[in-house]
């Protein structure tokens, strides 16, 4: 038997309707989800009782339509790296996902950390919910997965700059090394920067070098954000007003572009905002082709921090998926 999931249909939009899909779809022991169950769910969920039958049925068909064009459109827009397949019905889910896919699994990564309580309530209080230490484990994984994501967005090399290091590296110590090959700009903090930072805001720098090995290369900084205030964190200008100040005596003069790395999938209509205010953002439906893309760098020796630790992530779901049919966790 299948995992129950709550679907809350107060707060229902075509992608957290597709989402609900998709993790029925995930924990079912025959890997399927019916578009239908949504009415069902939507039954189950409801908190207000409709004047109008005929009201209620349209509506509850509506949301099923748009979680099903929802779930096409992502299909399309991430390819081979989306772990589902929906029929040419639109009436059956499928999970079709491949342990040897990273992009497959960045995908089930950001659906997972989509829906934590803080953000949704659809895994909150099921058998399937993570205890506290897989989330610690799941926010960490999604760094290295947005550190490979980085990569191939800038076609170059990355590292994950962000606090623990997975080198355990201190603060200095990695600005350092990571500039000793950047030579663009000189490490040295101001007397009045703080005495103790962690990561000053940034998850992770990438670059893709000349070979000249000259100033003005591509050079990207992020900000990786999973919690619900995600769209607070933005560091745009603490990138440009702050972050050169405090640590560089020498200021590097190739112009750094602001990233944001979230797992969630935005409405088109608002994500023109989200770039206005964040700088170029990476989510869950540029992230799993973009880390699809970086395999084949990292194949061909551009070094990307921490690639190797993708893979216990792929373990760790192998594991999780096998809560729906009642299986232990560990």
């Amino acid at each position: 038997m299948s995992v129950t999931l709550y679907f809350p249909v107060d707060e229902a939009d075509p992608d957290l309707a597709a989402d609900y899909l998709e993790l029925t779809s995930f924990f079912s022991p025959d890997r399927q989800a019916l578009t239908s169950d949504l009415i069902n769910a939507q039954e189950i969920g409801a908190e207000e009782d409709y004047a109008d039958v005929e009201d209620e049925i349209q509506i509850r068909e509506d949301i099923v339509s748009q979680a099903t064009r929802r779930i096409a459109g992502r299909q399309s827009a991430i390819g081979q790296a989306y772990p589902f397949d929906l029929d040419e019905n639109g009436t059956v889910l499928t999970f079709t996902g491949n342990d040897t896919h990273l992009g497959q699994t960045a995908y089930l990564l950001c659906l997972i950390l989509s829906h934590l309580k803080s953000v949704s309530p659809i895994l909150e209080g099921s058998t399937v919910y993570p205890d506290e230490a897989d989330i610690a484990n799941l926010r960490r994984y999604f760094q290295y997965f947005s550190t490979a994501a980085l990569a191939a967005e800038v076609g170059g090399q990355a590292w994950s700059f962000g606090h623990p290091r997975p080198d355990h590296s201190g603060f200095l110590e990695k600005l350092k090394e990571i500039w000793g090959i950047l030579r663009d700009g000189s490490v040295d903090p101001d007397p009045s920067a703080p005495q103790r930072p962690q990561d000053d805001q940034i998850d992770i720098f990438a670059w893709r070098k000349h070979p000249d090995g000259l100033p003005g290369f591509l050079l990207a900084g992020a900000q990786v954000a999973t919690g619900a205030n995600w769209k607070e964190k933005s560091i745009k200008s603490h990138l440009t007003d702050v972050f050169w100040k405090r640590w560089f005596g020498r200021q590097p003069v190739s112009q750094l572009v602001c990233y944001h790395i979230i797992p969630f999938a935005r409405p088109d209509a608002s994500f023109r905002d989200d770039v206005a205010v964040l700088g170029n953002v990476l989510h869950r439906l540029r992230i799993p082709y973009r880390v699809a893309q970086a395999a084949d760098l990292h194949i061909n020796g551009t070094s990307i921090e921490a690639f190797e630790l993708l893979y216990q992530t792929t373990s760790w779901l192998t594991k999780y998926r096998q809560l729906g049919n009642g299986a232990a966790h560990g």
